[in-house]
């Protein structure tokens, strides 16, 4: 009756984390049924909707195995390069040749900017926007080069807090993304710069 989610069908982990509203909670409940169903019987996807998937951490860490095996390199010699296309979904005509493409992002506390290819300010009025398809390139660590690159922090919803016992990370942390930008990490770690999976409404 107050249009929020019912506690049994997220406490103890049964669903996802969210903080949409009830019925905001059901049509993004539809979509994630609809693009895993696409999945199942008509082939993976050109671009992997990563926001729709319970446990995130797992597929990209999946990516990076079936990536590791296929090449018959060690895993834990390998990192992403974060790669920030110039389009969005509907742009996307094919797969990769390595890796893979994500989509549905959104971006808080800053934005893309398409011209200067580089994490920039936001728009007054705007604190969270979309952010373009990224392109996850699997490399060897040491060509992995993070001079200016921003560690952008995913999280699955806008919540930071909680811990992970394993990794000190919090619970609604999914991975670093490194994203070029002309100004030093520590402004847009104080501005709390962060790509989300969701936004809250």
């Amino acid at each position: 009756m107050d249009g929020k989610v019912p506690e049994p069908w997220t406490e103890k982990g049964l669903g996802y984390p969210c903080l949409k509203p009830l019925a905001s909670w059901m049509k993004d409940l539809i979509k994630r049924i609809e693009f895993i169903g696409g999945w199942l019987y008509q082939g993976p996807p050109k671009s992997y909707w990563v926001p729709s998937f319970f446990f995130p951490q797992g597929f990209i860490t999946a990516t990076m195995q079936t990536y590791a095996r296929k090449n018959r390199v060690a895993i834990d010699t390998l990192a992403f390069r974060t790669n920030v296309m110039t389009f969005d979904k509907s742009g996307v005509t094919e797969k990769p040749e390595i890796g893979i493409y994500m989509h549905g992002l959104f971006m808080q506390g800053a934005k893309w900017d398409y011209n200067k290819k580089c994490v920039e300010d936001s728009a007054i009025g705007s604190p969270i926007v979309p952010f373009p398809v990224i392109w996850l390139e699997p490399v060897l660590d040491d060509e992995l080069k993070l001079d200016k690159q921003f560690s952008c922090p995913m999280y699955k919803t806008s919540i930071r807090q909680g811990e992970l016992s394993t990794t000190g990370h919090s619970t609604n942390f999914c991975m670093y993304l490194n994203i070029p930008t002309e100004r030093d990490s520590d402004y847009w770690v104080r501005r709390g710069t962060a790509l989300l999976c969701m936004t809250d409404d």
